[in-house]
């Protein structure tokens, strides 16, 4: 005799479990062995963009994305350990991607995702992908470079190389030992077919001048007890120096040889140089400005003193200068060559513009941009000033940066870091 009660009793069973074995993200069941999400990673030059599927459940606290230089073991809870970290954490159910860089400098990064759910976690397949960027030992903190050229100029702080980096083939053309230098500021410029190397510390207050690409030394020059800022243009260099009654001079870019000079300004300050008949250059310290006209033989033919200065000014290599702006200090602040302040790139006080470039066609600015703690490049649109448009921010792996290179479609950023345990330099590739 069959028991229908029975019979029915097995059936619901049986449709239960069909049902939960069967889970959808839009009503998870329990946690089974297989990925249950789905993470998908592509790569733009040194950036990785990973995206999923939004998880639209009852239950959700949050997304957390794991990286690692190896595989990432399935498992149902997260685990995080010496190889494997935390990428980002995202309790808003509604971002459901995220842009990255390789903050590890490994060749080989892998990706999880886990979603936390009520008292348990989904989770996706690994996915591993083959990093683009460039990376070789030494502690190239100080680099220059000049628009146009495949090539940038890098000295080694600890080896006290320095080297020419064809940063595109990354290839090391030239390289010699120099102790002239401990923290130097580079220039890369060219006049009438020949390059140049300019050199030079803030103190002991001497400037040097190489040839390109050999490195060979080919003259110098002493100032007094402090070398703030030095700008090579045509037949012609510019100096900011505490040098007695000469602290702003006209050079001959050939011998070093003063053209003219004036007791400008004291304490550090930036050169900034706006083309044209006159060319105008104004020296902008933290309390004033100087600007002055100068006619085609290097003649000051006019000097005015301008009462408005850039709070924190920065070192001549972090600046960007354009035929209409100036960028520098610690906000980032855009001068014109009237002197006047026009907007700064940063605006908060716990934030600093630590490096600034142009775009080839000067209608948009490069920064790397260090706010409380995070560093992050940011592309701003500058052509509409004084508004400024924030077009793409990056988060930026924590390293001491040295130069940013800003081509038609990549932006190049150099630095340094010690992720490896010694000083390794490193450039990466983000599009523009």
């Amino acid at each position: 005799m069959i028991d229908s009660n029975g019979i029915k009793i097995a059936v619901i069973l049986m449709w239960g479990l069909t049902f939960l074995s069967a889970c959808h993200l839009e009503d998870p069941g329990m946690s089974g062995s297989d990925p249950a999400l789905t993470l998908r990673a592509d790569q733009n030059l040194s950036l990785i963009n990973l995206s999923w599927d939004p998880v639209n459940v009852t239950g959700f606290k949050e997304y957390i994305i794991l990286q690692s230089t190896t595989d990432i073991p399935n498992g149902p809870t997260p685990v995080v350990n010496a190889e494997t970290t935390v990428l980002k954490r995202i309790d808003n159910r509604d971002i459901h991607s995220l842009s990255v860089s390789n903050s590890l400098f490994a060749e080989h990064l892998c990706y999880k995702l886990y979603t936390s759910v009520n008292d348990r976690f989904l989770y996706s397949s690994t996915v591993c992908l083959d990093q683009d960027f460039t990376l070789f030992n030494g502690f190239n903190d100080r680099a220059g470079h000049e628009e146009g050229l495949d090539k940038l100029v890098m000295f080694d702080r600890v080896n006290t190389r320095l080297s020419v980096l064809d940063y595109k083939n990354e290839v090391i053309n030239s390289s010699v030992l120099d102790n002239n230098f401990s923290f130097p500021m580079i220039d890369v410029s060219t006049f009438e077919g020949t390059t140049n190397v300019f050199a030079y510390d803030l103190s002991p207050a001497r400037m040097r001048k190489y040839k390109f690409p050999e490195l060979s030394p080919l003259t110098y020059k002493d100032f007094g007890t402090l070398l703030y800022a030095i700008k090579p243009y045509k037949q012609f260099v510019f100096t900011s120096a505490d040098d007695f009654s000469k602290t702003f001079q006209v050079l001959n870019r050939s011998n070093f040889n003063t053209v003219d000079s004036r007791s400008g300004m004291t304490g550090n300050r930036n050169i900034a140089l706006f083309e044209g008949d006159p060319l105008i250059v104004i020296e902008i310290g933290e309390n004033s400005m100087m600007r002055y006209t100068i006619n085609t033989s290097g003649n000051i033919i006019q000097e005015d003193l301008l009462n408005t200065g850039v709070s924190q000014i920065s070192t001549e290599n972090t600046t960007a200068n354009s035929d209409e702006y100036f960028i520098c200090g610690r906000a980032g602040s855009i001068v014109n060559r009237n002197g006047e302040i026009i907007e700064s790139i940063v605006k908060g006080v716990n934030s600093v513009s630590m490096i600034n470039r142009f775009s080839p066609d000067k209608s948009k600015v490069v920064s790397i941009v260090n706010s409380n703690v995070k560093t992050s490049l940011e592309i701003n649109d500058i052509s509409a000033l004084p508004v400024i448009t924030n077009i793409q921010s990056f988060d930026l792996p924590q390293a001491t940066y040295a130069d940013v290179i800003v081509e038609d479609h990549i932006i190049y950023v150099m630095g340094v870091t010690f992720a490896s345990g010694q000083s390794q330099t490193f450039i990466l590739k983000y599009p523009i």
